[in-house]
């Protein structure tokens, strides 16, 4: 799996709108096995860790959220996003990420292919040399 930002549909009408999501072309196959919701505070930091073996994919269902990410190579990217620009991000494991909520009542849904394990999280930022 590789970092990548891709844009998702949005169809509105008068009574809302539907965001649809398929596995088999936008996410990449992703067998999803577990999934959560973040929810933060306007300029708090969230996450702050990589993963060994998750993959995730991070949907903005509200509001804006800046995602950074470091890689092994100490490759720094910053993503913006946000329910408008209708962008997701692929997060392969061992990228180190860092998730501020830039506006009020933002909420990030994250997807996983791996259940949870706190003994497979690296939240050693020397392990990133940061």
């Amino acid at each position: 799996m590789k970092l990548e930002i891709k844009k998702f549909e949005k169809f509105t009408n008068f009574t809302g709108s539907l965001v649809p999501f398929y596995g088999d072309k936008s996410l990449n196959k992703f067998n999803i096995k577990r999934f959560f919701f973040i929810y933060g505070k306007k300029k708090s930091l969230r996450a702050e860790h990589a993963h060994a073996k998750c993959n995730q994919i991070l949907i903005p269902v509200n509001g804006t959220i800046k995602v950074e990410i470091f890689n092994l190579k100490k490759i720094k990217k910053i993503y913006i996003l946000s329910d408008k620009n209708k962008k997701f991000l692929i997060v392969p494991s061992f990228h180190f990420i860092k998730i501020k909520f830039m506006t009020k009542s933002s909420i990030l849904l994250t997807l996983c292919d791996y259940k949870y394990d706190k003994k497979e999280y690296i939240q050693e930022k020397e392990f990133f040399k940061l």
